[in-house]
């Protein structure tokens, strides 16, 4: 439990595995604790607003024992669905499909996976994938969500503990630490100067980035099969996706939204 927020010294009372009681006491209390922490959630709902979006629709996810299929991503558009082809090495690869939130991975077989994937990037390239043997399946839910603010008192939420992303952008662990880079700037102008600036303005500083990097998973994300999308969405959605990779500034968008922004040195508000 985190208590006393407010305070000069807030509290973390932890308990062993006997029911035994100590309270740690800080100046600085970090909420690194994940999106089902108790940090956020020790913000009183009055002074807290949770914003999120909930998908209806999930990864299927794969690891496997199998070469690169092509040097670079693969985000595949489809009439079936989204696809993502990735790399994590020389041997190993992590793919997913789009599938629903409720599929159970387990009653799929390796072969209907691999038919399945294949048929996602099926192209006038003629790409096939490279297969090997499935050691991982999992089934990987999407979500949107900011808390606001993040920081109450001498309580500062960084990471999940304050905001998640659909995994579309790849923005998760960049915000993670972009929040600690932030952060870490504040606690050391605090700690050598004395200041508390930094501090105080930290959250509106994280928001910053945060609905930023927001902003660019939805719009990622929404190049997905939705249930209730028809024929008109899908001929919008490659329209879209003609314009992006047609365009010089279209592209720079995505190429600059991708890799991350720099930080920024303007004062909360600015534009």
């Amino acid at each position: 439990m985190v208590d006393r927020l407010t305070a000069d010294r807030p509290t973390i009372v932890t308990a062993d595995a006997g029911g035994a009681t100590s309270t740690i006491e800080a100046e600085v209390l970090i909420g690194t604790d994940g999106s089902g922490g108790i940090c956020k959630r020790a913000i009183p709902q009055t002074e807290r607003r949770d914003f999120f979006v909930e998908y209806p629709f999930a990864w299927f996810g794969i690891l496997c024992e199998a070469p690169p299929s092509a040097p670079e991503l693969i985000y595949a558009h489809s009439e079936r669905g989204f696809a993502l082809i990735s790399q994590r090495n020389d041997h190993i690869q992590r793919m997913y499909f789009q599938c629903d939130p409720d599929q159970d991975p387990s009653r799929w077989s390796d072969e209907q996976i691999w038919d399945e994937l294949q048929r996602r990037i099926d192209g006038p390239d003629g790409l096939q994938l490279q297969q090997g043997p499935i050691f991982d399946k999992t089934v990987l839910r999407f979500l949107s969500y900011v808390c606001e603010p993040m920081r109450y008192g001498n309580v500062f939420l960084a990471g999940d503990a304050g905001h998640t992303v659909p995994p579309t952008g790849a923005k998760g662990l960049n915000l993670a630490l972009a929040d600690v880079r932030v952060l870490s700037e504040a606690l050391i102008s605090w700690a050598s100067a004395g200041s508390r600036e930094l501090l105080d303005r930290y959250s509106a500083t994280a928001l910053e980035r945060v609905w930023r990097s927001q902003n660019f998973s939805y719009w990622m994300t929404s190049f997905h099969r939705r249930p209730d999308s028809g024929a008109f969405e899908h001929k919008r959605q490659l329209g879209e996706l003609d314009a992006v990779v047609s365009s010089r500034h279209g592209s720079a968008y995505l190429a600059e939204a991708y890799t991350g922004w720099p930080a920024t040195t303007r004062e909360p508000g600015d534009r």
